[in-house]
């Protein structure tokens, strides 16, 4: 009789005692061979990445790359290839350093950023322990042809180079005739309309005594000297192919150092000192051909991901990989 009565209250408790759940916003989105990833590691591997100043991932793509990690990991443990803690620690200080703290106070750093270490161990360890698979089970060795090089340098050179001439072509790239000008006004007081033209030839002989004196921009205030009310603006520059055709006649007629005018405005008399020309070529842009080295490496790394990729679609294959959201499914 007690039996069953401990054995009814130890069920009641078991009944009364709530299973552990997935917190709100941690919901297992994938399992690799029953180990879950949740929203969270989503969260922290997007975070890891921003602060290491990585590409930036979809969700998506950030799933695919815990799924690749527990991938790897459990491949290398199963021929005891997986990275050491030794190895995993000092990748971590080399992390720290790079971060401008040290080992202790990468943590702290990671989780004011809402990453746990755990993530920064995982993340690290598959980097090691799929190196050590492919250089150890697979045998792995990658090798750049000579010539390949070679075709690829004559390949970016000709890219470049009719690139180049596309430019060239552009109208935009053709030489500017650029005008430097000063607008030179007397204007025009309130006046009662019987005497504005009286006004208007009074300034207009004024003006006419400017142009005499006019020998250049610089000298724009000196041949304003002695007469009343005279706005002298700064020079302004302007393309010559947006200038009114009748103005740049006059202008080219004038020559540089002098004025053309007088000419009626709402604001009063007007004169344009021609201040010079001159002719403005757009740079081609500056392109550099990349160094036989680099276009090495660029092969070998080429490569190396295309093998890289065949054995990870390998590897995926043999896992078992469940996908329990199915906005992630693939």
């Amino acid at each position: 009789m007690r039996k069953s009565m401990f054995a009814a209250a130890l069920f009641a408790g078991l009944i009364a005692t709530p299973l552990p759940v997935i917190a709100a916003g941690q919901g297992i989105v994938a399992t690799v061979n029953d180990q879950p990833i949740t929203q969270l590691d989503i969260d922290q591997r997007l975070k890891l990445l921003k602060i290491l100043g990585d590409r930036s991932e979809s969700r998506k793509q950030a799933l695919t790359g815990l799924i690749n990690e527990k991938v790897q990991i459990s491949e290398a443990k199963k021929y005891k290839l997986n990275a050491s803690d030794a190895q995993i620690s000092k990748q971590m200080e080399k992390i720290a350093k790079a971060l401008g703290t040290d080992a202790a106070g990468l943590e702290p750093k990671l989780r004011k950023q809402g990453i746990g270490i755990s993530a920064m161990r995982q993340y690290i360890e598959a980097q090691i322990s799929f190196s050590r698979l492919l250089g150890t089970k697979y045998q792995v060795k990658v090798d750049v042809n000579q010539a390949d090089v070679d075709k690829k340098l004559a390949d970016i050179k000709q890219r470049m180079n009719a690139r180049l001439n596309e430019i060239k072509k552009d109208p935009r790239m053709k030489p500017v005739t650029v005008y430097s000008i000063q607008e030179i006004v007397l204007p025009l007081d309130n006046v009662s309309e019987a005497m504005a033209n009286q006004l208007i030839q009074a300034r207009a002989i004024e003006a006419q005594q400017i142009i005499k004196r006019f020998n250049g921009c610089k000298n724009s205030r000196a041949a304003a000297e002695g007469i009343f009310n005279v706005k002298i603006k700064k020079p302004v520059e302007a393309d010559g192919s947006r200038i009114p055709k009748p103005l740049r006649a006059a202008l080219d007629r004038a020559g540089p150092g002098k004025a053309i005018g007088p000419g009626r405005t709402q604001n009063g008399v007007q004169l344009i000192g021609f201040c010079g020309k001159r002719t403005v070529t757009p740079q081609l842009p500056k392109v550099e051909l990349p160094t036989r080295e680099q276009v090495e490496t660029a092969a070998y790394n080429e490569k190396f991901a295309a093998v890289e990729e065949k054995y990870m679609r390998d590897m995926r294959k043999a896992a078992l990989i469940e996908y329990k959201d199915p906005s992630f499914s693939q």
